[in-house]
């Protein structure tokens, strides 16, 4: 998400932001967090919409829904097991998990400027100690564990 933010010019983001913004009102949760967010460094923008999108999650199963949460990092480090799981998880056959994850490799952005080839050549924003305590200062207000805690929401499919 940081490196397509990065990518894109700073009306384009702007957009985005308000966009996203009156989506998550439309929602019931918080768009108004764009406006009111101080935007301390690059990363505040992908982290304001990951809080946002954790603190309904957990606004959902609080009120009774029994939905459940796929960890972006297991994704990548055990693409079949975790998408078995899914599956699993969603009453849909689990035999499907290999053929999902085939195309799961595939560039869906292909010849875009947000292709995985593109995205390589960018570099991730610095994490400093004041972006972690910048971080840190959002996940307080959106009652989640600091940044620099692994962080496993419950429903999590592991």
């Amino acid at each position: 998400m940081l490196r397509i933010n990065n990518n894109l010019p700073p009306m384009i983001k702007l957009l985005q932001m308000m966009n996203m913004g009156k989506f998550l009102d439309w929602m019931g949760y918080g768009g108004s967090d764009y406006n009111s967010v101080e935007y301390e460094n690059d990363v505040t923008a992908a982290a304001v919409l990951s809080m946002t999108t954790m603190r309904a999650y957990l606004d959902f199963r609080r009120r009774g829904y029994d939905i459940k949460g796929v960890r972006y990092e297991d994704l990548v480090a055990r693409p079949l097991e975790t998408c078995q799981r899914l599956m699993e998880a969603c009453g849909l056959p689990v035999s499907d998990a290999h053929e999902i994850v085939k195309y799961m490799q595939d560039d869906s952005q292909k010849n875009t400027k947000i292709s995985r080839e593109n995205m390589r050549r960018y570099r991730d924003a610095e994490v400093t100690p004041e972006v972690i305590g910048s971080l840190n200062r959002l996940a307080a207000k959106y009652d989640l564990p600091p940044v620099n805690e692994e962080c496993i929401l419950g429903g999590t499919i592991a």
